[in-house]
């Protein structure tokens, strides 16, 4: 039927579907953010290209310095929250909401942090940066050094839904809420740590 109805479309009608068609093609493979290159980045700061070099070998080693530097303001503040109570049900929840709250007033960060693909130099030299976090709020749910597979595996599927709710509120803007996003954050940790 489908068939049908294109046979009786215009030449129009056809090349506005072939255009459709195409545009969802290619608007739906994955793309890489594009950073900025070596050249901007030190004309941005007032410098040669030459001066940016001497400190850094490569595009890639001020990448890792910028995301090292992000991940160290985003543990602070996650750590600053968590310290504010000793109960560690009360101090994950600080921890989370403080996750939630860096990643909307931070919008750029999270995203450079979080959504876009790892460089091939940072999974070749295991400079990752941040990965620890989850190793983090893994101690903090088993309240001691040594945390089982399954409360790093906890660890993880909290840290992957708190991301999903940073994420759609950062880009789904036009959404209507019914709950404000620190009353999300609570009921989604609240149903993770459930026994």
């Amino acid at each position: 039927m489908i068939q049908q109805e294109h046979l009786a479309e215009t030449p129009v009608q056809n090349l506005k579907v072939r255009l459709v068609d195409v545009a969802v093609g290619l608007l739906t493979e994955p793309r890489e953010m594009k950073l900025p290159t070596m050249r901007e980045i030190a004309i941005a700061a007032g410098v040669t290209p030459g001066a940016a070099y001497r400190h850094f070998e490569s595009q890639a080693d001020l990448f890792i310095a910028v995301v090292s530097q992000l991940f160290a303001q985003l543990e602070d503040q996650l750590m600053i929250a968590a310290k504010r109570s000793s109960d560690p049900q009360v101090a994950i929840g600080n921890l989370i909401q403080a996750y939630v709250g860096w990643g909307l007033r931070n919008p750029g960060a999270y995203q450079l942090l979080f959504e876009t693909n790892d460089d091939e130099q940072l999974l070749i030299s295991g400079e990752r940066p941040g990965l620890h976090l989850i190793e983090k709020l893994a101690t903090m749910i088993s309240a001691n050094d040594k945390p089982s597979q399954e409360q790093i595996q906890l660890a993880t599927r909290i840290w992957v839904s708190i991301h999903g709710l940073v994420s759609l509120r950062s880009h789904k803007t036009g959404m209507t809420w019914t709950n404000s996003v620190e009353q999300e954050a609570t009921e989604l940790l609240t149903s993770l740590l459930k026994p």
